[in-house]
């Protein structure tokens, strides 16, 4: 899936759940099924927002993102999810 290794992205090797990751799915996470990846994608973006110190719902604008996705395809719901992520 990737082409950047774990430790490109910050990931701490000295943590086991990094180390099983690598070991799994590859340190590129070559071998990443997409369905697997959006799964963790969602599952890990909602701890990660469940935990942010901010506390505070999300706005209506991006509420109104979540409601309007179906009039994006697969394909773009992807790029959306890769332009967030690395802005």
């Amino acid at each position: 899936m990737g082409t950047k290794p774990l430790g490109y992205w910050s990931c701490d090797y000295t943590i086991a759940l990094i180390t099983d990751i690598a070991e799994t799915w590859g340190d590129n996470l070559e071998r990443l099924t997409e369905p697997d990846a959006l799964w963790l994608i969602s599952r890990i973006a909602h701890e990660a927002w469940m935990q942010h110190e901010a506390d505070v719902p999300p706005s209506e604008e991006a509420e109104e993102v979540v409601n309007r996705l179906y009039e994006l395809s697969l394909t773009q719901k992807q790029a959306l999810l890769k332009a967030i992520a690395n802005s």
